[in-house]
């Protein structure tokens, strides 16, 4: 056991001859791993378990997961394991977190539960979100009390447990701060409401950040705004923190309904594959240490909770010894007593210099300079040993534009296509667009269309073929991306071509066939516009001027038009549609942008086989004047 773990134990032992389980002050040493959903405390005996039990720092849910199932007799067999599980657990790590899972929208399939209970659809049926699950409707003031009431008897008359987790859910003002107050204000209340939200820090200890760092890789969340989000509630938040930061590796499907269609067998195999994808891994946790939350990483929402385990987990880190700071090249950088942690956020590879001699934990290379990739990140350890006598691998791509119309590729079949004015675009292998940049800022995403079925199951992109040859000199880049969107039954088929002028205009046009009927909830073409970036810009429609909102009040800001202008700090961005597109302010839905949107085939709508429709986008990206 390392020293300080021995110091924490040491205390609290002291405190509980006087006290019960005090845990304002918990402060464990970095780095903290944590285990969402699959710890399995009581499903296991503590000799199958107990060397990664041992190791982790918060457990969420695992073994007491509650889906509107609290009279199901299972638990009382599981809580009599898991008593005795985290018996042991407090002996071998005291500063050790278990909080239980509660379902807060979803329920099994269970005759107990109110008729009245379940939320019915248009059509008045119950609905399903998640495979297995029916959806709760969360309007009706006595399932809220029913919740509370269950969590207080339930899970907080307990005392092996610290606290709870409220999955599906998102600060309110009924729920969380009467959680709160429970067991006189110190339950430890987390929740996970996907995305980190900008308020709740008064009721919850932490929030979960479920594959937003994924995200932040594909483009729609900003780095550094994620960074804020994430610093504020390890700053904010009641204590002990309990914030956690989770993701999957690149390549995960992570959509259930297919997962749910895998036998145990093909899961495994993915998964056994999948853990070796250590880029995300590492990005993930140096960008945790930047503050003072949780780890972990899985294979997604579809099979969250594996037992995985890096050597960068143990890392002799210990304690901080401040805060982190953000450097001119966007990279992150904290100094602990056992070493420097930087991850680099940013869509380039950095080249950092340390003040003295130190081994990257990762790759073993000893040295002053380090080369570190775009969306990763090293702990470097103070050593002794002797500097590895090559230079770092040099960087792939760096945000100093090109002197004429440059291609390039990049790992995960990323084409980069980067123009002589700053305009930067980054497709996958399907031809979406994960990234338009400005001279090195992410200033909009979107472009490929989103597509789902009722309630609201995304259409998956199969049996694609892309074109991404050289541009000619002085010439434009043209890009052929085809394929098909599929869910179960359902196809329609696309050809994307996209052209990128060198003075910083591109045109995206998609040809589209159903091939089978389609029960379309939405087929969206779209871009979204970062309100950090552009709250009180122009935004012009229709011969009609206004300011975008600095905070939220009606959504709807600009009617549907074929030409659209917005003139932010830096750029002015003009966008010339054949479909009209309005303009929406997406906060009421719970992310920090603004929506420019148009729907080809209309919302909720029923489409024949053999229909065909074309979309074209042209953006021009100018300084702003």
């Amino acid at each position: 056991m390392a020293p300080e773990r021995l110091v924490c134990l040491a205390l609290l032992l002291l405190c509980s001859a006087a006290c019960s389980r005090d845990l304002s002050n918990l402060n464990p040493p970095y780095p903290r791993i944590g285990n969402c959903y699959g710890a399995a405390l009581s499903w296991r005996p503590w000799d199958q378990g107990a060397e990664y039990w041992s190791k982790l720092d918060l457990f969420i849910g695992g073994g007491y997961d509650l889906h509107y199932d609290w009279d199901n007799p299972r638990w009382d067999k599981a809580l009599t394991t898991m008593q005795a599980n985290i018996t042991r657990l407090r002996e071998a790590n005291p500063t050790a977190l278990v909080l239980p899972y509660v379902d807060v929208i979803e329920g099994v399939e269970n005759p107990a539960t109110p008729a009245h209970w379940w939320d019915l659809n248009a059509q008045g049926e119950r609905w399903s979100g998640w495979p297995g699950m029916y959806r709760i409707n969360m309007k009706l003031p006595e399932v809220l009390q029913y919740n509370l009431d269950m969590v207080r008897d339930r899970v907080l008359g307990r005392e092996m447990f610290d606290g709870v987790f409220y999955d599906c859910w998102s600060p309110d003002d009924w729920l969380c701060p009467r959680t709160a107050q429970l067991r006189d204000g110190t339950a430890v209340v987390m929740l996970n409401a996907w995305n980190l939200p900008t308020k709740g820090f008064a009721d919850l200890n932490g929030v979960l950040s479920e594959d937003e760092l994924n995200r932040v890789i594909a483009g729609t969340v900003d780095f550094d705004d994620f960074m804020q989000r994430y610093l504020r509630w390890c700053r904010d938040s009641r204590k002990p923190v309990v914030t956690m930061i989770v993701c999957h590796p690149e390549g995960v499907d992570d959509d259930p309904w297919r997962w749910s269609k895998m036998s145990r067998e093909e899961r495994q195999q993915l998964s056994e594959k999948m853990r070796h994808e250590e880029q995300t891994m590492r990005f993930g946790l140096t960008a945790t240490l930047m503050g003072d939350g949780y780890f972990g990483y899985d294979m997604g929402t579809a099979g969250r909770g594996n037992w995985w385990w890096y050597k960068e987990y143990d890392a002799p880190l210990g304690q901080p010894k401040g805060d982190c700071r953000r450097n001119a090249d966007g990279t992150y950088q904290r100094e602990f007593d056992g070493g420097t942690v930087i991850v680099n956020g940013s869509a380039y590879d950095a080249v950092v210099r340390l003040p003295g001699k130190r081994q990257d934990m990762s790759t073993g290379r000893v040295g002053t300079d380090f080369m570190i990739p775009m969306y990763d990140g090293r702990l470097f350890l103070p050593t002794d040993a002797p500097e590895t006598g090559t230079s770092d691998v040099a960087p792939r791509i760096t945000v100093a534009p090109p002197t004429q119309l440059r291609l390039a590729h990049l790992p995960h079949d990323v084409t980069v296509v980067q123009t002589p004015p700053g305009l930067e675009l980054r497709f996958d292998a399907t031809g979406a667009l994960q990234k338009i940049l400005w001279r090195g800022e992410t200033i909009m995403n979107g472009g490929f269309p989103i597509v789902a079925a009722p309630p609201f199951r995304q259409f998956s992109v199969q049996s694609t073929t892309a074109d991404t040859p050289d541009p000619a000199p002085g010439g434009p880049a043209k890009l052929r991306y085809g394929g098909s969107l599929v869910h179960e039954a359902q196809r329609a088929d696309f050809v994307e071509t996209v052209t990128v002028q060198p003075d910083g205009r591109f045109t995206l046009r998609f040809d589209c066939t159903a091939v089978t009927d389609l029960d379309i909830r939405l087929w969206r073409h779209y871009f979204f516009f970062p309100t950090r970036l552009y709250a009180g810009a122009k935004a012009e429609a229709e011969g009609k001027t206004i300011t975008l909102p600095e905070t939220l009040g009606g959504d709807q800001l600009l009617p549907a038009t074929k030409q659209f202008v917005l003139t932010g700090k830096d750029t002015t961005i003009t966008i010339d549609s054949t479909l009209p597109l309005g303009l929406i302010d997406h906060r009421k839905w719970g992310t920090e942008e603004y929506l420019l949107a148009g729907y080809p085939v209309g919302i909720s709508a029923a489409v024949k086989a053999g229909t065909q429709w074309s979309v074209e986008m042209t953006v021009t990206v100018a300084p702003a004047k």
